[in-house]
């Protein structure tokens, strides 16, 4: 009859020695991973917003003389306007008054206004107001989330550009 003998104490286990070999895998490792996610996030960042505001910067370059012309003339007419985005009756509501530089409504133009979110390219509006009442011009908007937009607003007379600005709007709930 074969005798079960104990089986003998497994051997002492070497200290952990940190050797150069380790340290250097570490480090790679290490970068490796910090790369990698800096990777992803730019990729992120770029695809949600790309940071352009012109398609061509050197198109734009071009016409710098035209638009320094034009914003001259702008600014010789005097105009006052008021530009506002409110929420009215579960709707949002677009309203932007012009008046030239004696408090006269300056009425005829075609007013084109985009909203631009300032993170989400996805979320921007553009809509053509309509004029209800001399020098005062309207349009209604549905589902916009509250918060900062910027308002480009771009007012035409037989179809020349006679007024552009950009400012920031807040819309409260």
């Amino acid at each position: 009859m074969p005798i079960d003998l104990p089986a003998p104490p497994p051997a002492p286990r070497a200290p952990f020695r940190l050797s150069g070999r380790f340290v250097l895998f570490a480090m790679i490792g290490f970068f490796a991973v910090v790369a990698g996610v800096n990777g992803v996030m730019m990729t992120i960042a770029i695809r949600t917003m790309p940071g352009v505001d012109v398609r061509s910067a050197y198109e734009t370059s071009q016409r710098f003389n035209q638009e320094i012309a034009r914003m001259r003339a702008q600014n010789e007419r005097g105009w006052h306007v008021d530009a506002d985005l409110r929420r009215e009756a579960g709707t949002e509501v677009v309203a932007v008054t012009f008046a030239d530089r004696s408090g006269q409504p300056v009425a005829g133009l075609s007013v084109d206004v985009r909203l631009e979110h300032p993170a989400r390219r996805g979320s921007d509006r553009q809509v053509e107001l309509a004029e209800i009442a001399p020098g005062r011009y309207q349009a209604r908007l549905s589902d916009l989330p509250a918060g900062a937009w910027t308002l480009a607003l771009t007012a035409r007379r037989d179809g020349a550009a006679v007024f552009d600005t950009r400012s920031r709007v807040m819309l409260k709930d």
